[in-house]
């Protein structure tokens, strides 16, 4: 892993911090998706659990890609929402390198990613500006 990525991925786990922090006043560094629902009676479970259950499984089979997709299309303004974007990134981002090339994904990505569906939703994460890395 290089100068860049290790930056990178420092800098994402630094802004999911910062939500599970500010957002959710968890003392942990992470914020993980909970199921509202129970999982073996489907009829209970939330649209975003039923989102969560599917991000999962396409980040099983590499499918970073159309997972991102996924998410992005099924925007819904919620704190779960929030929980739920947070940790389907922090879950890519704990990906190696390796693993993000062979689904076609990188940790640029990933935080370009993280940033703009926070600022859909409401949660400024990139609150220096470093969107831009042009410099970096």
């Amino acid at each position: 892993m290089g100068f860049q990525d290790d930056w990178m991925m420092r800098q994402i786990e630094m802004m999911t911090r910062f939500v599970a922090n500010v957002v959710f006043g968890k003392k942990e560094s992470e914020v993980r998706y909970e199921i509202v629902g129970n999982i073996d009676d489907s009829d209970s479970l939330t649209g975003t659990d039923i989102l969560h259950l599917e991000l999962m499984k396409l980040i099983r089979q590499g499918e970073y890609c159309k997972a991102e997709d996924m998410l992005f299309d099924n925007l819904e303004y919620s704190d779960k929402y929030i929980e739920l974007a947070s940790d389907f990134y922090q879950r890519l981002n704990s990906l190696s390198d390796e693993q993000l090339e062979l689904g076609g994904f990188s940790r640029d990505e990933i935080y370009d990613g993280y940033i703009e569906i926070m600022a859909l939703l409401g949660v400024p994460v990139d609150v220096f500006g470093q969107a831009d890395r042009s410099e970096y």
